[in-house]
């Protein structure tokens, strides 16, 4: 990025690198999670064994309990090696690519709107900065933050933002260079988290949204190491869910998996517009082989509802429809289309980088809004969004708590299981009135 683009907007990334800060500043205080994968993910023998050539070449050839991480890894190393086993440092580097990655989302979203609505600069920088805003501070990221193992999703997030954004520059000079950037960022960002696989995905929906010819030959033999890693990336991926420690979670047929994905899809988009009851575990509804309960077959239902409304009403409208597809893209390889060996249904932490698509989207429509309106309703409006934005923050610092230490993780485990006995027992219930 430019440092002209700073120079620009300083008076924009200084509230956006301040407010992740002061919304999860409290999270430096936080324990390391040795009751939860914090063990084995973090104070594992890589991170302990130093910055030395064989310890080097085994972070970077060697997989660990089913997981390939090794720039996330490199991480955790080099602030071992001068911080020593420091909790708060590491919560402190996670807090820091929060705040870092608020910025590159107002960057990426200012500049790929720019190449599009080159006569509404009012309008894309608004909406910019609202869509930096709502990730800054929205609950659902907490876990990506709060939780030291989850920072490849913000890692990722950074370089994977870094990628696109050296796109966007390379097709506003066409420089070779900024190409070349935006493959090295994405193998840095596959480094930190295989979900990384899918974000050259986003390149062609990049062109289509700019204006590119699609039938170009060039716009897609330029993408070609983008893909042929892509394929070589996924392979690799599939190969590790066959690891024995995550295998012993797969299971559940095919039909079921496509049901778990319309359910995880309803339920980010409703925590997008209003987040509660949000948890570090979504279990499944059963285990392998028990029968899907009935409820959950309103959620294929659902979807289908919504994708032939969007086709049918909101086809042209370009904005929606790339602020959806960016985030089905980024969020498909945890959908459960492949069997993901993971025993949750959904996780905050994967829709870390995807929920930029809702936002954004979310932010142009609420912006467009906003401008048509007179001015005692301008008021009204940004007094409601104020008390939201207050809502978001409120929650992040209060469901940051949970992330202390492992006692309080398991705390919330203990009520999630107590709920869960209860429904079970109610149902029971139920049933047998039914019999009488």
């Amino acid at each position: 990025m430019s440092t002209k683009f700073f120079r620009e907007n300083y008076h924009v990334y200084l509230p956006l690198l301040l407010l992740p800060v002061i919304v999860f500043y409290k999270v430096t205080g936080h324990q390391f999670m040795t009751g939860w994968d914090d063990s084995w993910m973090v104070l594992n023998q890589r991170t302990i064994g130093g910055i030395h050539y064989y310890n080097l070449v085994a972070i970077f050839s060697e997989t660990h309990l089913g997981q390939y991480s090794p720039v996330n890894q490199l991480t955790y190393s080099v602030i071992y090696s001068i911080f020593g086993a420091k909790s708060g440092v590491f919560h402190l580097a996670s807090v820091l690519y929060h705040a870092i990655n608020a910025c590159l989302v107002y960057a990426f979203v200012k500049t790929l709107l720019g190449l599009r609505e080159r006569e509404n600069a009012k309008l894309v920088t608004a909406t910019a900065f609202i869509t930096a805003l709502l990730f800054a501070v929205h609950p659902v990221n907490v876990e990506a933050v709060a939780w030291i193992s989850a920072s490849k999703a913000s890692l990722y997030t950074l370089f994977g933002l870094s990628a696109l954004l050296c796109y966007l520059y390379y097709l506003k000079s066409a420089r070779k260079g900024s190409l070349l950037g935006s493959f090295v960022f994405f193998l840095l960002s596959f480094g930190c988290k295989e979900q990384a696989i899918a974000l050259p995905l986003v390149l062609p929906l990049i062109d289509r949204f700019t204006g590119r010819n699609l039938r170009d030959k060039k716009v897609w033999l330029e993408k070609i190491p983008f893909f042929a890693f892509v394929l070589l990336g996924g392979l690799f991926t599939l190969s590790l869910r066959n690891h024995d420690y995550i295998a012993q979670f797969a299971g559940y047929p095919l039909w079921q998996r496509l049901v778990f994905a319309c359910y995880a899809i309803t339920e980010y988009l409703t925590k997008f517009i209003i987040p509660t009851n949000l948890m570090y575990i979504y279990p499944f509804p059963m285990v392998p082989g028990e029968p899907l309960p009935v409820q959950y077959f309103i959620y294929p239902f659902a979807i289908v509802v919504m994708a032939i409304v969007v086709i049918y009403y909101y086809r042209k409208q370009a904005i929606l429809i790339f602020g959806m597809l960016f985030f089905l893209i980024n969020v498909s390889s945890t959908l459960h289309f492949v069997s993901m060996s993971r025993i949750t249904i959904s996780a905050d932490r994967w829709v870390y980088l995807s929920g930029v698509g809702f936002f954004m989207m979310a932010s142009w429509y609420g912006v467009r809004f906003f401008m048509q309106q007179s001015k005692s309703k301008k008021m009204l409006i940004c007094t409601v969004f104020g008390v939201y934005l207050l809502y978001l923050a409120g929650y992040a610092v209060k469901r940051s708590e949970v992330w202390h230490d492992s006692r309080t993780l398991k705390k919330e485990v203990r009520e999630l299981l107590e709920k869960r006995k209860e429904y079970l027992e109610l149902q029971e219930l139920q049933e047998k009135l039914e019999e009488l």
